[in-house]
């Protein structure tokens, strides 16, 4: 599964500009250790009725015109977090670029889900601590998905574990995607001054 565009977010990941076709062969080993060890698992629930913490800025501008929203949690289970962990005392070269794999991998199975359920007329997957937004807002996604579902629980310190999880928003009924003008680091974002973006175009 690691196609060019895959390949590409990693590189993006890793900070790369460019092809840095040197960094294939890490990329490949790396990627063919990580897979096996992933168990992706989603939950949603869809709205007609927005739930009461979307209804209010960023989100409610972000919906505007949508006529659904599913609230989505994603993960890779704890077998990419183990992995990492024990590249990191064995090989933090390779510990690096698997942790790079493992963020590129659960954005590209978390958009094919999305594509399988939802469809084409739909947004973008907005997360809290996107546009301002408050990342605590993961406590309210929470309250919605039961973390039982999918394994993900959040420290007491509020982050996410296993930490190759996301919990987000996706408007139903609207195509959106992303672009760097509606992006809170639009101002200060170092890919855009090497003339490269955080995302790919929907096919």
């Amino acid at each position: 599964m690691l196609t060019s565009e895959l390949r590409n977010r990693i590189k993006t990941y890793l900070g790369f500009n460019g092809g840095v076709e040197a960094a294939d062969e890490i990329i490949s080993s790396c990627f063919s250790r990580l897979v096996p060890e992933c168990s992706f698992r989603y939950t949603y629930a869809t709205f007609d009725d927005f739930p009461a913490f979307l209804r209010v800025p960023p989100y409610a501008d972000f919906l505007s015109g949508c006529r659904r929203v599913a609230v989505v949690v994603t993960t890779l289970g704890s077998g990419a977090d183990k992995l990492i962990r024990y590249l990191t005392r064995t090989d933090m070269t390779a510990s690096l670029v698997t942790d790079a794999c493992a963020s590129a991998y659960l954005e590209t199975l978390a958009d094919e889900f999305e594509e399988r359920e939802f469809g084409g007329e739909r947004t973008y997957r907005f997360c809290p601590g996107y546009g301002g937004s408050d990342i605590g807002d993961v406590g309210k996604i929470f309250d919605i998905l039961p973390p039982s579902r999918t394994g993900v629980s959040r420290t007491t310190s509020g982050y996410m574990t296993p930490s190759k999880s996301m919990a987000g928003i996706v408007g139903l009924g609207r195509r959106a995607e992303k672009t760097c003008a509606d992006c809170c680091l639009n101002a200060k974002c170092v890919l855009k001054k090497e003339g490269r973006t955080c995302y790919s175009e929907r096919k």
